[in-house]
């Protein structure tokens, strides 16, 4: 059965033809897109998700896919012993927009939805989220030695910089943790991306992309981008300032946007698929590439304070030494 029959028969939506958004492959049908998602033993996640989508396109975001019910008027369809969710898209974001102010707004709203997610929540949950991921990777990788895999020497060449990478993000998270109490109403939980990359200048929000953290993971995570692909100071400080005229940062906030560029989760990202890929055949390029690009993530990480617009001495804020 393809996606065309499975909307027709279990949807009563009759595609039109193709089209492409977010290199995924859907229909058109009657104004409308569909996007077929597998569900991947996933449900749990994907129906709070869901409740999170629909939450935020009824508070005004309206470029957001929403996940539809069938005939059945169930969430899941299941077929060739896979169960699929499918999303529907009635308005695309054709404009673009400050990054720091989009996604301040989108806090703004995040942060009114009454209840934490139980599965997608990672907030308070960052040192025990970065030791758990520590641990799976030296696993997975003193695995691959064990198997003589050929990618394992590049792996094993550069474990020790990544562990005593993480060790310094997960000390610092944990000063923050203990000895700052610099915080507001502005450091509750929010909805928030897996990835921010500016997602609010593409044409779709996708749920799938959704979580529930603290802001700063989406500030740092934007930050991490500006500083991996060479943005200049300028940049870093409009995202910077057109954030901070609608939700202005705590001292608290810093020191966890801090923590979590610290920690090495573009060099995580780029190992993955070297880990679990059955044919990781050329992903072994792309993460020397990100090992190569370390040193001047590292040089652009320096003074990241002063960087920023901040007194560090002044406002009692500390940097790792080794920078």
């Amino acid at each position: 059965m393809s996606f065309r029959e499975l909307l027709s028969d279990y949807y009563q939506i009759h595609p039109e033809e193709k089209v492409m958004i977010d290199d995924r492959a859907g229909f058109l049908s009657d104004g409308y897109f569909y996007f077929n998602m597998e569900s991947r033993n996933l449900e749990t996640i994907q129906m709070e998700q869901t409740v999170l989508a629909y939450y935020l396109r009824e508070n005004g975001i309206r470029q957001m896919a929403l996940p539809i019910k069938n005939m059945k008027e169930e969430w899941f369809t299941e077929y060739r012993n896979s169960k699929f969710l499918i999303y529907q898209v009635t308005e695309r974001n054709m404009k673009r927009e400050s990054p720091g102010r989009s996604l301040a707004l989108f806090h703004q709203i995040g942060s009114t939805y009454g209840f934490e997610p139980q599965t997608i929540s990672s907030y308070g949950e960052w040192k025990r989220l970065w030791i758990d991921k520590l641990t799976l990777f030296e696993e997975g990788i003193h695995q691959q030695v064990e198997d003589r895999n050929a990618i394992s020497k590049i792996l094993l060449d550069t474990l020790p910089y990544i562990i005593g990478m993480s060790e310094n993000a997960i000390q610092y998270l944990r000063e923050t943790e203990e000895t700052e109490s610099r915080f507001s109403e502005m450091d509750q939980g929010t909805v928030t991306f897996l990835r921010f990359q500016d997602q609010f200048n593409r044409e779709v929000l996708w749920p799938d992309q959704l979580g529930y953290d603290h802001p700063a993971r989406d500030l740092a995570e934007y930050i991490r981008l500006l500083l991996l692909t060479g943005q200049s100071e300028e940049a870093l400080l409009e995202f910077i300032r057109d954030y901070q005229i609608i939700r202005p940062l705590t001292l608290f906030s810093w020191r966890l946007v801090y923590a979590r560029l610290l920690f090495p989760i573009h060099l995580f990202d780029a190992m993955e698929p070297l880990l679990i890929s059955e044919h990781p055949s050329g992903k072994e390029e792309e993460y020397l590439h990100m090992i190569d690009r370390q040193g001047k993530y590292e040089e652009r990480l320096r003074d990241f304070f002063m960087k920023v617009g901040i007194d560090k001495g002044e406002a009692g804020l500390t940097e790792v030494e080794w920078l």
